[in-house]
């Protein structure tokens, strides 16, 4: 049997390994010259740059991508950060904020920023994050096929959390500007939007709390772990997916680099897409109207900056979210804004250079904010949404905004061909994506009359 995965992201990795693991031989295509999607790194001009993700989550015993990880047999040797390392710093109005490691820690700074009426809050957000980390290793929605029988058997654990099912994180907030204004930028940059149903949005808000590690390589050293043991064939661009009487049958793909001009036809028994799948069916891609695009700014310091490696300033809008690397004496830095997508669409290449040039000057002056001498990098340049849609496909970036629950598309595409990655449950994120990579191994294994996954 044969397993095909289009798309060397996050999920479509986990997915190949857990087929790998079941005794399929498995073939990835992808397009680009390295694994991890917009979770993974490029190089340019000799610096490692990240393509999209910048924290690596979930790594504690427990949490998601350490399961993956264990049920894979996948070794993922990086050391988490301590409790109480300073991981993320927030400007906002009021002054500086620290979001440490740890859910004690971060409490205690909450409490001391905002006073005591944050902590009721603090401690609903952290019994629901318990509770569904509990239920996500096997948790499907809406389930499908085989898995409503495991929906329902959950069904007891999950009736305390169904009152919290359609209400907004914003409505278990105390009524604090400040406070709304905290929550609001770090839903956007968790959920892709600040209007978060409250489920979600307290598995989100946990993500420094589950196992974060500053990656040798970045996210790109993530990826190329997941890919260890795995036949990924590069610059192999998956053009569409050949299929009759509701059965994919193969995968027309073209290759670049040496082999640039060539196509061949990649067959298969199962097909595991890490992409959007309505090009390949020769659809127009659905792209949700409430979809962000992203626009960011990369560049090296001529020195080293400590902790903390995650700054968001909070008090102007579009907010900036700066990640950093230290990369010896020197620093690599990715500094992006969520932008709507429609300013960018249709313009002649003068209006749109002139775009570009306002963006990055917005995107500098917030970044100068969090970090003085960022304008001094050494090298610096910028991606817009048409720089995301050239690179990998689509001009929008991160997953479905998590407006209300069911926003998630079927995983199982047709008969033999299923779904993964951020554009279904559980959504975007490294930790999610796993796990989908994960749930669609599962439903392949089950279509074939195999064991699934753990």
């Amino acid at each position: 049997m044969r397993a095909v995965v289009v798309g060397a992201g996050i999920g479509g990795l986990v997915a190949a390994q857990a087929l790998r693991r079941a005794g399929l031989e498995v073939v990835v295509l992808e397009a680009h010259t390295y694994p991890g999607g917009l979770a993974g790194s490029f190089f340019h001009r000799g610096h490692r740059f990240e393509a999209g993700a910048t924290l690596v989550s979930g790594l504690a015993p427990g949490a998601p991508l350490a399961r993956a990880a264990e049920a894979l047999g996948v070794a993922l040797p990086f050391p988490l950060l301590p409790e109480g390392f300073p991981l993320m710093e927030l400007l906002l109005p009021r002054g500086r904020l620290l979001r440490p490691v740890g859910r004690v820690q971060e409490r205690e700074v909450q409490r001391d920023f905002f006073g005591p009426r944050v902590l009721p809050f603090w401690r609903w957000q952290e019994d629901r994050a318990r509770r569904l980390l509990a239920l996500a290793p096997a948790l499907a929605w809406p389930p499908e096929g085989e898995e409503v029988l495991g929906f329902l058997a959950r069904l007891p654990a999950l009736l305390p959390l169904l009152p919290d099912l359609f209400l907004r994180a914003s409505a278990k907030a105390p009524k604090d500007p400040e406070f709304s204004r905290f929550l609001e930028g770090q839903l956007l940059i968790s959920a892709q939007t600040p209007k978060a149903y409250a489920l979600y949005a307290a598995l989100a808000l946990d993500l420094p709390h589950l196992g974060v590690a500053l990656v040798p390589g970045g996210t790109g050293g993530l990826a190329q772990a997941l890919a260890q043991g795995l036949e990924v064939r590069y610059k192999a661009r998956a053009l569409r997916l050949l299929h009759r009487e509701g059965r994919a049958l193969g995968v027309e793909v073209a290759y670049g680099g040496r082999r640039r001009g060539e196509k061949e036809v990649v067959r298969g028994d199962l097909f595991l897409l890490n992409v959007s799948p309505e090009p390949l069916l020769g659809l127009p891609e659905r792209v949700p109207k409430d979809a962000w695009g992203a626009f960011g700014v990369y560049g090296v310091l001529p020195f080293p900056v400590p902790p903390p490696y995650y700054r968001q300033n909070l008090r102007k809008r579009p907010f900036a979210f700066l990640s950093l690397r230290p990369e010896g004496e020197k620093t690599v830095f990715s500094l992006s804004l969520h932008t709507p997508l429609a300013p960018w669409l249709g313009l002649s290449r003068e209006a749109y250079l002139r775009l570009k040039t306002l963006w990055q000057e917005e995107a500098l002056a917030l970044g100068e904010a969090l970090l003085p001498g960022l304008r001094e990098a050494e090298l610096l340049f910028a991606a817009t949404p048409l720089t995301y849609r050239r690179f990998v496909g689509r001009a929008w970036v991160g997953g479905l905004p998590q407006t209300h629950p069911f926003r998630f598309p079927r995983v199982r595409v047709l008969a033999n061909a299923f779904r993964v990655g951020e554009g279904v449950f559980p959504g975007q994120g490294i930790p999610a994506a796993a796990l989908s990579g994960l749930r669609g191994a599962r439903l392949a294994l089950a279509y074939l009359g195999l064991p699934g996954t753990p």
